[in-house]
C-alpha cells in the first residue's frame, strides 16, 4: 500500500453540544421571565391607573353637578349633614342624598322626601356637608345658610378620591 497516504482526520467539528445547548435554553429561559415579569407590572400600573381615573372622574363630575347647582340656590331648606335640600334658581326643589353608596338627584316641584331621584354617582362613601354663615361660621339654622361645603369621597377597588368644595349661594 504504497500509494495510499496516511490521512488525518482534518474534518471539523459542527454544531453544539448538549451541554451547551441546555445552559442556552436556560439562560433564554432566564431572559424571558424577565421581560414577563416587566410586562405584568407594567400592566398591573396601567389598570391601577386607570381605575384611580375613574374613581377620580366619578367624584370630580359629581361634585360638579352639586355645586353648580348649589351656587345658583335660592336658599337651603334642609341642612342636615348627608344630606341637602334647597330651592334652585328656577324655583324647583333639589335634593341631594346617598343611599347604599349611590348619590342620588332630585330636580322637580314636588317638596317630597329622599327618595326616587336620578343616580349621579355609584361606589360613594361619604358625602357630608357644612353650613357657615356670612362670617365664615357654622351656620346655626338653614335659613342662616350663606354658603356650604361638600365632602366628597367615591371607592372603587381600593383606590378613594376625596374632593372637597365649597360653593356661595349667589342669590341667597
Amino acid at each position: 500500500m504504497t500509494g495510499m497516504r496516511n490521512l488525518r482526520h482534518t474534518e471539523t467539528k459542527r454544531g453544539f453540544t448538549l451541554v451547551e445547548l441546555l445552559v442556552g435554553l436556560i439562560v433564554s429561559l432566564l431572559v424571558l421571565t424577565g421581560v414577563h415579569r416587566i410586562f405584568i407590572a407594567g400592566i398591573n400600573t396601567q389598570n391601577t391607573a386607570s381605575l384611580q381615573t375613574e374613581v377620580n372622574r366619578k367624584a370630580q363630575v359629581a361634585a360638579d353637578a352639586m355645586i353648580s347647582k348649589l351656587r345658583g340656590s335660592q336658599g337651603v331648606i334642609d341642612n342636615s349633614l348627608n344630606r341637602i335640600w334647597f330651592e334652585d334658581q328656577d324655583g324647583k326643589n333639589c335634593r341631594y342624598w346617598v343611599n347604599a353608596g349611590t348619590l342620588y338627584r332630585y330636580v322637580g316641584d314636588s317638596a317630597g322626601s329622599y327618595s326616587g331621584g336620578t343616580p349621579l354617582a355609584t361606589n360613594v362613601a361619604q358625602l357630608q356637608f357644612r353650613y357657615l354663615n356670612q362670617m365664615g361660621q357654622p351656620a346655626a339654622s338653614a335659613d342662616d345658610a350663606y354658603s356650604v361645603v361638600v365632602e366628597l369621597a367615591v371607592t372603587h377597588s381600593r383606590h378613594t378620591a376625596r374632593l372637597k368644595s365649597a360653593a356661595r349661594l349667589r342669590n341667597k
